[in-house]
């Protein structure tokens, strides 16, 4: 009796697709086709832009790879969604042809995803394992794109820039189906977003990224900009603003009321007020999507706890600078402002902060061997 849970086995049970958006990478692919032909694949797609460098002439080299030339369109999440348009296998691995990604774990990333029962496995360098070999610069962006990212959508994955990934059926078919997610880099957030918004499970899987043997970086400085307004439009931080913005003027509008009574006591009362109006807008809207950690009162205590910091850095800003001559609304404002930093990563990383998403590195190892 043949035993499907055996790492060997499981891969022979599943049909597995690649998928790999080329521009310009003839020699890569000459070295790259035949290395995936050994790994006893069911389906290679190669989606190039229309390279000018004689890639063309690999589809007669190697007639059981798919080609799909796209003559009119350019970016590499649409050529990966090209791909997968195309594919009909139990999983599509995505990766690029410049051996940046080792095709060598491919096996192990499929098992993994079907021991976990992931719809989608990304190719992490900042797990346990994981390792970036990239020059410094661009480990510098990389590392901050990341934890930019963590902070304005979801925390739980740590490598959200790899392009090294293995989707489930469902999840491809259902990424195949969207027709505004971003082109560039920036698509890899946007994809992850919507999968993990949509409860499609996602777990990361350790890998040895290497710098590309051959041919340009495809990253250009428009991927940074587009990436940059992305977050600051589309992330939580711009909706945690808005509501910060209600919170003024809850906070402004009960001293405005309560001043002539007692200045000091009406501004306290004003940040409590601020603090819970706040908690139940981003709780309702600003990280509605997040697969929260705590329930609903354990949220707001923690709320209220880790605004004690900032509401303290308020108020005593308040008092220093309406002794200091400022008018007591200006004075409060500017409290308001030197606070909001402390309390979004406080919000952001602990009061909605996600649950972690379990990572078996003995699961990792034994599929290794």
């Amino acid at each position: 009796m043949v035993d499907l849970m055996k790492p060997e086995n499981m891969f022979r049970e599943s049909t597995v697709g690649i998928v790999i958006p080329t521009y310009n990478e003839y020699h890569n692919l000459m070295d790259l086709l035949p290395q995936l032909r050994d790994l006893e694949l069911h389906s290679i797609y190669v989606v190039d832009d229309d390279s000018k460098d004689g890639t063309n002439q690999l589809i007669d080299m190697f007639p059981d790879v798919k080609f799909f030339v796209r003559k009119n369109e350019r970016g590499l999440v649409s050529a990966e969604l090209e791909g997968m348009r195309r594919a009909e296998n139990d999983y599509v691995v995505v990766m690029d042809a410049d051996f940046s990604h080792n095709p060598n774990i491919i096996k192990n990333m499929i098992n993994y995803a079907i021991k976990t029962q992931s719809d989608v496995v990304v190719g992490s360098r900042y797990i346990k394992g994981g390792y970036n070999g990239d020059k410094l610069s661009r480990k510098i962006i990389s590392t901050v794109a990341n934890k930019l990212v963590n902070l304005a959508f979801h925390p739980s994955v740590k490598d959200v820039t790899s392009g090294f990934r293995v989707y489930s059926k469902r999840a491809y078919k259902f990424l195949s189906s969207q027709t505004t997610i971003k082109a560039g880099y920036t698509g890899q957030v946007d994809i992850l977003e919507r999968l993990i918004t949509n409860n499609y499970k996602c777990s990361e899987f350790p890998i040895d990224f290497k710098p590309r043997e051959k041919g340009d970086s495809k990253l250009k400085i428009k991927d940074i900009k587009d990436f940059f307004f992305f977050i600051a439009s589309k992330g939580n931080f711009f909706k945690y603003i808005l509501v910060g913005i209600s919170g003024v003027f809850v906070s402004e509008g009960l001293l405005f009321a309560l001043h002539t009574f007692n200045p000091y006591i009406a501004d306290i009362v004003g940040i409590e007020a601020s603090i819970t109006s706040n908690f139940f807008l981003n709780d309702l809207w600003t990280f509605k999507n997040r697969k929260k950690r705590f329930g609903i009162y354990k949220r707001l205590a923690m709320h209220n706890f880790f605004s004690l910091i900032p509401g303290i850095v308020n108020f005593a800003s308040y008092i220093m600078l309406y002794v200091g001559g400022f008018e007591y609304l200006m004075a409060n404002f500017l409290g308001i402002a030197i606070a909001y930093l402390f309390r979004y990563l406080f919000s952001t990383t602990l009061v909605w902060g996600e649950k972690k998403q379990k990572f078996d590195p003995k699961l990792v190892e034994s599929l290794e061997n």
